[in-house]
């Protein structure tokens, strides 16, 4: 397994809350999966959700190396039982994924403070020459 793609983002969490606190549902319903927008709304300080949430998706936006056009709702982050994230892709993000040959998707987010910060690794299967120099 190689590493295809590494993206990293990091966040002002206040620049969600504005964009929420200015756009509400019509931001949440052109960003988020309804699934993500649940699993947020649920939490005490559900700002800092969504901005994981947002900050994941420019991690995998940048890991794929900026292959667009995807829809952020096509990517969408949730957790496994104990916590640990990982990313659920559909439509034009899983196409660009396995067009990649992309086999493993590794998320890992952080906080503090204002800010949160997310690294996506794509691994799988590179067809790349490593005669590149």
């Amino acid at each position: 397994m190689n590493i295809i793609g590494i993206g990293i983002d990091l966040l002002y969490v206040p620049r969600i809350k504005r964009l929420y606190e200015c756009y509400k549902e019509r931001f949440l319903n052109k960003v988020f999966a309804k699934e993500e927008i649940k699993y947020a709304l649920k939490r005490k300080n559900f700002i800092l959700h969504l901005a994981s949430s947002f900050s994941v998706k420019e991690a995998f936006f940048k890991a794929t190396g900026g292959y667009s056009p995807f829809s952020f709702k096509e990517v969408i982050l949730k957790r496994e039982d104990n916590g640990k994230p990982y990313l659920e892709l559909k439509g034009k993000a899983f196409e660009i994924f396995k067009k990649l040959n992309g086999n493993k998707i590794l998320v890992s987010i952080s906080h503090e403070r204002d800010y949160t910060i997310s690294i996506v690794f794509i691994t799988g299967k590179s067809y790349e020459s490593c005669n590149r120099f």
